[in-house]
């Protein structure tokens, strides 16, 4: 005879049923809302030039961590999530609007570049804020910090010393061209913590997790492709600076470096984004291998 479930599991198992159906409806409605909101800026904000791939990379970032916060709020836990890896996105957004706020070098050239980009890393900036709280306060418990162990910080005094001799120079002030450029390196990394985390853990991987890493580097393949076409703005041009680096040998350095950055961030995800791809053809639920020996 088989055995029957007690009161308490058929009462937990009823009670999941409706959660699950509210986490699917909840991330639907997110992804129509940013939709809508795709709809409105194109319409109203833009002038539907190409570089408004920019501020939709911006607004996709946006909305991945958006996603996570529903997830740590519904789940009232932060497991899974790497508290280094917002830290640096902190550092990340703080740095990148103190050029994109005062000045104009690095912003798309249409009127998205006005206000809809700047205002989509402010809410980012807001939303990883309060996912820190999250991890360190109100939800600390849950935190594994025993997997979140990759010392990322140790990266950053070198990539300062790169920021301050190589940068472009479109903000035409060597503080904000580097603060602009020492953003964009620190971007490249910032997702190492959770990628070292996510692969240290192993198994499965939460549904909205991986929906989070796959929409960053969403966001980060908007930004290389509108780099890959902008790039050359950062050429050496007769009477006008490109960049400190361009001035000595002629070459378009800051540039190839810019794209170089923004490859390499797609390149460090492209195992996980073959799982992912492989979980949703396959229409199971994305697994990664147990990472073996891997601490620092």
């Amino acid at each position: 005879m088989a055995e029957q479930a007690s009161p308490i599991e058929q009462k937990t198992k009823l009670q999941s049923q409706p959660s699950d159906f509210g986490s699917y409806a909840s991330t639907g409605g997110s992804y129509f809302v940013f939709l809508m909101c795709v709809g409105v800026v194109l319409r109203h904000f833009s002038d539907r030039d190409f570089s408004t791939v920019l501020t939709l990379g911006a607004g996709v970032q946006c909305l991945a961590f958006y996603l996570l916060l529903q997830k740590v709020k519904r789940q009232r836990s932060v497991a899974g999530i790497s508290s280094k890896m917002l830290e640096m996105y902190v550092c990340v957004l703080l740095l990148r609007l103190s050029s994109t706020l005062i000045k104009q070098g690095y912003l798309p050239v249409d009127r998205s570049g006005d206000y809809v980009y700047q205002a989509a890393d402010i809410v980012s900036l807001c939303l990883v804020f309060q996912l820190l709280w999250c991890c360190h306060k109100t939800h600390k418990v849950t935190f594994q910090a025993d997997h979140d162990s990759l010392e990322i910080w140790r990266a950053v005094p070198v990539l300062l010393v790169l920021a301050v001799c190589l940068h472009g120079n479109l903000n035409k002030s060597a503080f904000f061209d580097t603060t602009w450029t020492l953003g964009m390196y620190l971007d490249t990394i910032a997702m190492l913590p959770q990628y070292w985390m996510l692969v240290k853990k192993g198994g499965e991987v939460e549904a909205l997790t991986s929906h989070f890493v796959a929409l960053v580097m969403l966001s980060r393949a908007c930004s290389f492709a509108f780099w890959y076409y902008g790039y050359r703005e950062l050429a050496p041009r007769a009477g006008k600076n490109a960049g400190m680096i361009n001035n000595a040998t002629g070459l378009n350095i800051a540039g190839w470096l810019i794209v170089a950055c923004h490859s390499t961030q797609l390149l460090m995800s492209a195992d996980f984004m073959y799982h992912y791809v492989s979980s949703a053809m396959g229409k199971v639920k994305m697994v990664l291998p147990i990472g073996q020996g891997v601490d620092v």
